[in-house]
């Protein structure tokens, strides 16, 4: 008898020592849990509204460095990139679907400017580019015209013309004129 009531003790000793554990550890001595914060509000602007947009791009330089198709491809999947934030998907064509918007660019100047000095390597794109957005319903909620891109890049040959023939180079400017336009209209207000 006297070894069950020892036993019982050792229980009763054992489960008020996983209680204090319990509370010392988990209750009392932690710290506070951090505040959940509520989630960020709908982005509002220029872009209420608009769940799909369509993107067109038009060349209209003297040189026509930059081919447009594949300029709106790069701005639509700038957007896309986005979309996680945006709540917003884009495509490129010219044809009309089920947009709720039409952006349209045109890129009126596509120059190089060489390293100065010459042998920096170093060399400047710059792309005069308009761009407007206009619902479907024909309101233009957001446009700017005019806007110069200046692009800084390193190319290593005597001329800089030659800057235009390297693919890469080429394809570079487009991506980074893409993603600079795509902040400029998210984050207008």
């Amino acid at each position: 008898m006297q070894e069950v009531s020892k036993r019982m003790i050792e229980k009763k000793l054992l489960t008020l020592a996983g209680v204090v554990g319990i509370l010392a550890c988990g209750a009392c001595f932690l710290p506070d849990l951090p505040q959940r914060q509520p989630p960020p509000p709908p982005l509002s602007g220029v872009l209420d509204g608009i769940h799909d947009i369509r993107v067109e791009v038009k060349n209209a330089s003297s040189s026509q460095h930059l081919d447009s198709a594949d300029l709106a491809r790069k701005i639509a999947e700038s957007i896309n990139e986005q979309s996680w934030r945006l709540k917003i998907n884009a495509h490129d064509g010219k044809q009309a679907g089920g947009e709720d918007a039409v952006l349209a660019i045109t890129v009126w100047r596509e120059i190089v400017e060489p390293a100065t000095p010459a042998k920096t390597g170093r060399i400047r794109f710059l792309v005069m580019d308009s761009a407007a957005l206009t619902k479907r319903d024909g309101e233009l909620v957001w446009r700017e015209t005019y806007v110069e891109n200046s692009i800084g890049r390193y190319f290593a040959r005597e001329d800089s013309n030659d800057a235009w023939k390297d693919p890469q180079l080429v394809d570079g400017i487009s991506k980074v004129m893409s993603i600079w336009l795509v902040n400029r209209m998210t984050n207008a207000r």
